[in-house]
C-alpha cells in the first residue's frame, strides 16, 4: 500500500491497548516487532495515520490470550566485579532487560488480566480479578496479595467520540512526532497495518518506533524501538492471538500450600520512616522525546557500599554544571551529580549538560 504521512503524535489509547500495554511493560519492560512471513505481505484497504488511530481507539476487545516473545538489547554497562551477592541480585534483575523472553497475557473485559514472564520452568505472574491482585514468584515461592479501590464513575461531560480524542491527542503531540502509515505484515499469523513514529528531535535516543496493529480487531501486535544507531534496542511480537474470552479459571489464582503470603497495604500518605528527605518534584526541561528529568536524590542515615562501588565503575563526566557519573544505554542516560543530582532522559549526554546547569 502508499505510504501517507503527516505530522502526528503518539497512538491513542484505548481501554484494550491500555490492559495489554500495561500488562506487557510491567512484566519486562518492552515493545514488539512485527514479524513477516514468507508470504507477500497482505493487500489492505489504505488508512492514514488518523484514520488508523481511530480505529484503535475505537477497537473493542472482550477478551484475549497471547504469547510474545520479548528482546532487549541495551548496550547496557558491565557490572563491577566486586558488587558481591548484590552484583548477583542485580544481575538477575537486569537479565529482564537482555536476552529473549516469553511474556504471557490474558484479559477479560473489565476488570480480569494476567500477565507472566516465562523463563523456562519459572514464572513471575501479576493476576487481577475483580479488585484482586496476586504477584507470583514462583523462584521464591511468594505471594503478594493487594486490594485495588472500586474504579471512580466517569464525570458527565467527558467526551467520548473516538474521533474526538485523537483529534485532541494529535493536537498536543504533533509539534514533536511525524507519523505515518508503512506498508503492511503479519503479526502471528494475523495480517497488521505498520504505524510509524519518528521523533523531530535530533538529540533523541530513539530514532524510530514501528508499531503492528491487528488489521480486523485493531488491537496493538507488535513494536519496535529503534535506536539512534539504527539497531533495534528493544522488540516484542505476538507469535500467537486468541480473540476468545479466557476461561475464569485463569484469574483465579489460589497459592500453593506452604507458600509465604503477604498481604500489602499501601498508603501513599505515609511520611518515609527515617523522617529525612526523600526528594524533590522532578523539574523538566525540553519537550516531547527529547524531555529531560532533573531531581534531587533522597538522603538516607548511611552510604550504600555496593551503590557506591556501581557509581564508581561510571566514566567521570563534568562541565559548568559541576561533576558526576554517566550511565548510558541505547535508550536512555542518566547524569548523577556529586552534589545529589539526578538528570535523565531518552537524549545525547550534551543535553543532561544543558539541563542540569539550567537547574
Amino acid at each position: 500500500m502508499s505510504s501517507h504521512q503527516v505530522t502526528q503524535p503518539k497512538s491513542a489509547r484505548t481501554r484494550t491497548l491500555a490492559l495489554v500495554a500495561a500488562g506487557v511493560l510491567a512484566a519486562a519492560g518492552i515493545t514488539g516487532l512485527a514479524v513477516r512471513g514468507a508470504a507477500a505481505d497482505p493487500v489492505l484497504p489504505p488508512l492514514t495515520p488518523a484514520e488508523l488511530l481511530g480505529k484503535v481507539a475505537a477497537a473493542q476487545v472482550d477478551g484475549l490470550s497471547a504469547t510474545f516473545e520479548q528482546r532487549s538489547d541495551l548496550g547496557l554497562p558491565a557490572l563491577p566485579s566486586d558488587l558481591g551477592d548484590a552484583g548477583n541480585d542485580l544481575s538477575s534483575a537486569l537479565a529482564l532487560l537482555t536476552g529473549t523472553h516469553t511474556v504471557r497475557v490474558w484479559l477479560a473485559e473489565p476488570d480480569k488480566a494476567k500477565v507472566a514472564l516465562v523463563d523456562g520452568t519459572t514464572e513471575s505472574s501479576i493476576t487481577r480479578n475483580g479488585l484482586d491482585v496476586w504477584a507470583w514468584s514462583s523462584t521464591k515461592q511468594e505471594a503478594v496479595h493487594s486490594k485495588i479501590e472500586a474504579p471512580t464513575p466517569k464525570p458527565s461531560g467527558i467526551p467520548v467520540s473516538p474521533t474526538t480524542a485523537i483529534k485532541d491527542l494529535l493536537d498536543k503531540l504533533s509539534p514533536t512526532t511525524d507519523v505515518a502509515t508503512s506498508g503492511t505484515g503479519y503479526v502471528a499469523g494475523r495480517a497488521v497495518y505498520q504505524l510509524v513514529l519518528t521523533p523531530k528531535d535530533g538529540d533523541s535516543l530513539i530514532s524510530q518506533v514501528r508499531v503492528s496493529v491487528d488489521a480486523e480487531r485493531f488491537v496493538p501486535l507488535g513494536l519496535r524501538v529503534i535506536a539512534d544507531d539504527g539497531q533495534d534496542a528493544v522488540t516484542v511480537a505476538a507469535t500467537s492471538i486468541d480473540y476468545a474470552v479466557p476461561a475464569p479459571s485463569v484469574f483465579d489464582f489460589q497459592p500453593p500450600a506452604g507458600v509465604t503470603v503477604t498481604e500489602h497495604k499501601a498508603d501513599a500518605s505515609a511520611p518515609s520512616a527515617s523522617g529525612k528527605k526523600t526528594g524533590t518534584k522532578p523539574k523538566t526541561f525540553g519537550s516531547g522525546w527529547a524531555t529531560v528529568a532533573v531531581m534531587d536524590m533522597p538522603t538516607t542515615d548511611k552510604p550504600n557500599g555496593q551503590a557506591k562501588v556501581l557509581l564508581d565503575s561510571l566514566p567521570v563526566v563534568s562541565g559548568d554544571w559541576g561533576k558526576g557519573r554517566l550511565f548510558s544505554t541505547s535508550l536512555v542516560n542518566a547524569v548523577i551529580t556529586d552534589d545529589g543530582r539526578v538528570a535523565v532522559g531518552s537524549v545525547v549526554p550534551e543535553r543532561l549538560y544543558q539541563a542540569l546547569a539550567a537547574k
